[in-house]
């Protein structure tokens, strides 16, 4: 199969758009390794009295072999309060991929408990810290669907870098964007801003501090609080903390996407990601319904 037919496969596997508010259009956005033999994409379900979620299809395009089953964690995305933002990786090899929530609550909720000092969340105490909602940030799969590893915020934080945390209706931020992805428009996949991908796909950057919509929250809080940053990285393959950054070329964590920025709105909505988005630059489908 083409790359040209897994860009429609991911078309159609785009839930519906969310407008009001701050929300934007839910995705579980499709990946390939970077030799195009594996590919990983997501759709839909509902699997009845009232419990949905997505199901995801894992195909190898040599020997045709292919596995399906359910992600973890994962809202259906096609409500305001329970969109999904997640983002599918296929390391070499293809034996586990990675999906990656950057700024959204998982299917447990959207409602944690109080801190001692809200809205900033210094006295985040444990219950907050392990509530539901903050989980399954990462999660790796073997192909076949079991779960090798599940990384929550909890994992993730320190404990000076809770009062960054903070959400507007289905939005959850925790992240700082990467500012060459919100220069002169936006990134056309709202996770765009919040990693860098490796270009094998076997790791995984972001950094820690304020968004754009939270420097106003901590202001107060000091110079050093607001320009706070701490980079992370991940592997992909299996979910471990690296200690530095990688120095070989294809492990050297780059921008996710290539192609255009975009406006909020109907371009936004009608964006078709690449499977491949690091090589491959998605698509901007005009009056797409």
């Amino acid at each position: 199969m083409t790359r040209r037919l897994f860009a429609l496969l991911a078309v159609l596997l785009l839930p519906a758009f969310v407008a009001a508010g701050h929300t934007r259009p839910g995705y579980v956005d499709g990946s390939q390794s970077a030799d195009g033999r594996y590919v990983v994409t997501a759709e839909p379900k509902n699997y009845g009295k009232g419990k949905d979620g997505w199901e995801f299809t894992w195909t190898d395009t040599k020997t045709k072999e292919k596995h399906t089953g359910k992600l973890v964690g994962l809202p259906q995305g096609l409500e305001h309060f329970r969109v999904a933002y997640a983002h599918i990786f296929v390391p070499p090899g293809g034996e586990t991929f990675a999906v990656w929530q950057t700024a959204n609550w998982t299917d447990a909720g959207s409602k944690p408990p109080k801190t001692t000092d809200q809205p900033l969340n210094k006295g985040a105490t444990d219950e907050f810290k392990t509530y539901a909602g903050f989980g399954d940030r990462l999660v790796i799969y073997k192909k076949t669907g079991e779960v090798v590893k599940r990384v929550a915020l909890n994992d993730i934080l320190k404990p000076n870098e809770w009062v960054y945390v903070n959400w507007v209706q289905g939005n959850m931020y925790w992240l700082s964007e990467y500012p060459d992805a919100m220069k002169n428009g936006e990134a056309p996949r709202c996770g765009y801003r919040y990693y860098r991908v490796s270009p094998d796909y076997s790791v995984l950057e972001f950094a820690v501090g304020p968004n754009s919509d939270a420097v106003h929250k901590v202001k107060d809080e000091g110079p050093e609080v607001v320009s706070y940053r701490r980079p992370v990285w991940v592997s992909l393959s299996d979910g471990a903390f690296l200690a530095k950054k990688p120095t070989e070329k294809d492990k050297i964590p780059v921008r996710p996407f290539v192609g255009d920025l975009t406006k909020r709105g109907d371009e936004m909505k009608n964006y078709v990601p690449s499977i491949d988005p690091v090589r491959v630059p998605g698509k901007f489908v005009v009056g797409k319904e």
